[in-house]
């Protein structure tokens, strides 16, 4: 993949995550049809059996890491609700981590596709395993 194209996937994956995080009582399925261009009807028939073909699996990706990101912006905001002097140690923290996970898991869907019509699955699967990962160590009850 060159790097326009890369550059090009990460601008429309971030453009995806920042509307999703803008409008949080939109469902993700409404999301992703929005999305995609495919009709919500659609895209809950796709969702329905993740191994059905590369389109499903694709969603079901998608939908995964939409759903983690949510979830660890909730967990964010309730933190600086608890700790509001810890704000901003842990928009740096998070904010490293992100980049960390986000070439990480670039390098890692490269590796795996190469150039394949999966890689961007691989990329999902992969940044909602790192923000799993990230929202069990932010779940303690203290400042990081």
């Amino acid at each position: 993949m060159s790097a326009e194209t890369f550059a090009k996937r990460i601008l429309l994956l971030l453009g995806f995550l920042s509307v999703a995080m803008a409008a949080p009582a939109q469902t993700l399925i409404d999301e992703l049809a929005k999305r995609t261009g495919v009709s919500p009807t659609q895209v809950t028939a796709l969702l329905a059996d993740c191994n059905a073909n590369r389109n499903s699996m694709k969603l079901c990706a998608w939908r995964d890491e939409l759903a983690a990101e949510r979830t660890l912006t909730r967990l964010l905001d309730e933190k600086r609700a608890a700790f509001p002097k810890c704000g901003a140690v842990l928009a740096q923290k998070v904010a490293a981590w992100q980049r960390r996970r986000d070439e990480t898991c670039r390098q890692s869907a490269q590796r795996q596709w190469s150039d394949g019509s999966m890689q961007s699955a691989a990329l999902a699967v992969c940044t909602t395993d790192r923000t799993k990962q990230i929202m069990q160590s932010l779940s303690s009850d203290s400042c990081p």
